[in-house]
């Protein structure tokens, strides 16, 4: 289920013209998810959804829950220690659905619904705000100045002071919490407390690339062994063409 919309969703498995997009894409991270669950999530009734309607923590949970149904549950990786002069490598490893869970939306009480769809009101100020959607992020990335522009079309009005700014801030993360945290522990080598940041688009979809790596090799191997064009190899659901591959290899090292 999505946190912010509650929506709950289904993730197909992936074909290898998924994962060829995965390996050859170019964009950002942001648009290259929003590529990816377009294509491959749907709702639990199989109709499509209105992705940049939704907030940006859904896109998060939605690139874990692909991650989940194509990976696995568990996330287990390693980054290096950030003090200087260690750097030695600290494990990470935790569950994705209570990852999600940890990080639930909660109605704060400064927060009051508004007469107008999505539209919230600090209490006792005449402050009124929305949770930014996707659209909003892609829209104000192209802007010249980013924050500025995000802040104009999500807030009214959009020059408040530093106190309400900073009610504001708390309230949409409540409302909407970024799945883009910081994990924390122990450094098992320096033993300093560290802070490593966890950002689910750009890890999802490098690891993804890792683990689609072979799609180029097993078109051409399944191409050159059947004569099939490349366009019905790659329209194959992933678990059928691997095991097309894997008859293939095995074949070829007999022989």
């Amino acid at each position: 289920m999505l946190p912010v919309s509650g929506v709950t969703v289904a993730v197909r498995e992936p074909t290898g013209e998924d994962e060829l997009f995965i390996v050859d894409t170019t964009l950002a991270p942001l648009p290259a998810m929003l590529e990816l669950s377009r294509r491959v999530v749907r709702t639990g009734a199989g109709a499509p959804l209105d992705w940049f309607g939704l907030a940006v923590a859904d896109l998060d949970a939605a690139a874990l829950a692909i991650r989940r149904a194509w990976i696995g549950e568990a996330i287990c990786t390693d980054a290096a220690c950030p003090q200087p002069g260690c750097r030695e490598r600290i494990d990470i490893s935790f569950d994705i659905v209570r990852y999600v869970e940890h990080h639930r939306p909660r109605r704060p009480r400064g927060a009051v619904a508004g007469a107008e769809d999505g539209w919230f009101t600090l209490a006792g100020s005449t402050v009124r705000f929305r949770i930014p959607t996707v659209a909003d992020l892609l829209d104000a990335a192209s802007a010249e100045h980013p924050v500025p522009a995000l802040t104009a079309r999500c807030v009214d009005p959009a020059e408040i002071s530093p106190p309400l700014a900073r009610r504001l801030d708390r309230a949409l993360s409540a409302l909407a919490p970024r799945l883009d945290d910081l994990l924390g522990g122990a450094c098992p080598a320096c033993g300093r407390d560290v802070a490593l940041r966890f950002d689910p688009l750009p890890y999802t979809l490098s690891e993804l690339r890792g683990v689609f790596s072979g799609i180029h090799f097993e078109t051409h191997a399944l191409a050159s062994e059947y004569g099939w064009p490349e366009a019905t190899i790659l329209a194959l659901p992933r678990g059928r063409r691997r095991r097309y591959a894997s008859i293939v290899a095995e074949e070829r090292a007999a022989a």
